[in-house]
C-alpha cells in the first residue's frame, strides 16, 4: 500500500525500499550530507547504512533519520516509521484493532500513557513511554518515546511510527512533531 507522509523540518535519513540499487542512492545521498560532521567518509557512513538495509526491511522499515527539535541546540530525535502486517485474520473493524493494539502496548509497556485518537487516516492509538537504552561500556540513556500505532484501510497493515528522544526538554517539541507526522499520513486507499 503506497503511503505519504510529512517528515519533520531538518530531518535527515532515508526510505528503505526493497530495490538494493535505490537503497544505496539513498544511503549515499545521506553519507554526503552528514559524513563530515560525523567525522567519517563519505564512504564508510554509506558502508554504515547499507549494512543496516537488511535488518532494517526485515522489520518493516520505510524510513529512518534524525531532525532537530526543541530549543537547545544538540537534541535530536530519532523517527523510524515501519509497516507490519497484522498477525492474524484483523477484525473488519478497525476501532476493535485499535483497541486491541492499545491493549497489547499496555501490556508490553506498564507505565506508558496510552490512548486511542482519530486521525485523518482512520482511528489509532498514541503512546507516550519513558525507558532507558544500555550501551556496552558506556552506560545508560533515558530514553522518551512517542509512538502511534495505525491500522490501515487495507485491514491487513499496521503503521508503527515511532520518535525517540534522549533529552526531556525536548519533549513537548518531540510530541508535536510526532503528532505532526502521524496527521500528515495519507494512503491511495479511503479512510474509515
Amino acid at each position: 500500500m503506497p503511503l505519504q507522509i510529512d517528515l519533520p523540518p531538518g530531518f535527515s535519513g532515508m526510505p528503505v525500499g526493497t530495490g538494493d540499487r535505490l537503497n544505496r542512492s539513498h544511503a549515499w545521498m545521506v553519507a554526503e550530507n552528514v559524513a563530515a560532521g560525523a567525522g567519517t567518509s563519505i564512504e564508510e557512513f554509506g558502508s554504515y547504512l547499507m549494512a543496516l538495509v537488511p535488518a532494517m526491511q526485515a522489520n518493516g522499515i520505510r524510513v529512518f533519520g534524525k531532525f532537530a527539535v526543541g530549543t537547545r541546540k544538540g537534541d535530536v530525535a530519532t523517527l523510524t516509521l515501519g509497516v507490519t502486517q497484522w498477525p492474524e485474520t484483523a477484525p473488519a473493524n478497525r476501532d476493535a484493532v485499535v483497541a486491541a493494539l492499545a491493549e497489547q502496548y499496555r501490556g508490553r509497556h506498564k507505565h506508558a500513557v496510552v490512548r486511542p485518537v482519530r486521525l485523518p487516516i482512520g482511528p489509532a492509538i498514541v503512546a507516550i513511554s519513558e525507558g532507558e537504552f544500555r550501551l556496552p561500556e558506556k552506560g545508560v540513556r533515558a530514553q522518551i518515546k512517542g509512538e502511534y500505532q495505525i491500522p490501515l484501510p487495507d485491514n491487513r497493515s499496521v503503521v508503527i511510527l515511532s520518535v525517540v528522544a534522549e533529552s526531556e526538554d525536548a519533549w513537548p517539541a518531540v510530541a508535536e512533531a510526532t503528532a505532526k507526522v502521524a496527521w500528515s499520513l495519507r494512503s491511495d486507499e479511503a479512510a474509515g
